[in-house]
């Protein structure tokens, strides 16, 4: 009989416990695992990868500022060879869209001729097309909720 009260009343003290964390904590999350492979870079340059869960981030205008914005969710930036590459994350559970462009010279800015047709190769998760600017985040969004794989074409 002493036995069983000590183990219930463990039970109750690591329940306690726990309700507190997640009182404190906020509910909590679980990581998931995204795969995101860009295809065909056609030389060794930097690639960029960027990872929103949001509209306004995937939308907003960063290539003038250079670097990782703060807002992305996750993100990469390194040079590879020019062949595949293939980065994974840890997420939450959620609705992402990944941008990625391939920088040849390094300057962080999105080249274009007289024309305004882009010099850099660039895409979309999804595979969304870009036509006089990125698409919306509705057309390149995808849930993760598992293991999502995410093949990109440049």
């Amino acid at each position: 009989m002493h036995l069983k009260i000590q183990t219930t009343n463990r039970v109750l003290l690591i329940q306690a416990f726990a309700l507190a964390a997640t009182a404190k904590l906020g509910p909590l999350t679980f990581a998931e695992t995204l795969s995101a492979a860009a295809n065909n870079p056609q030389e060794a340059a930097e690639i960029h990868i960027a990872v929103s869960n949001s509209p306004e981030t995937f939308e907003a205008e960063h290539s003038e500022k250079g670097g990782v914005d703060p807002s992305i969710t996750q993100g990469t930036a390194e040079t590879v060879a020019a062949s595949s590459v293939t980065y994974t994350y840890e997420l939450p559970s959620g609705t992402y869209a990944i941008g990625t462009f391939h920088y040849v010279n390094l300057n962080n800015k999105m080249d274009s001729n007289l024309l305004g047709i882009l010099k850099k190769q660039f895409g979309f998760s999804d595979n969304a097309c870009a036509f006089f600017g990125p698409p919306d985040f509705e057309d390149a969004a995808f849930s993760e909720d598992g293991h999502a794989l995410q093949s990109i074409t440049l």
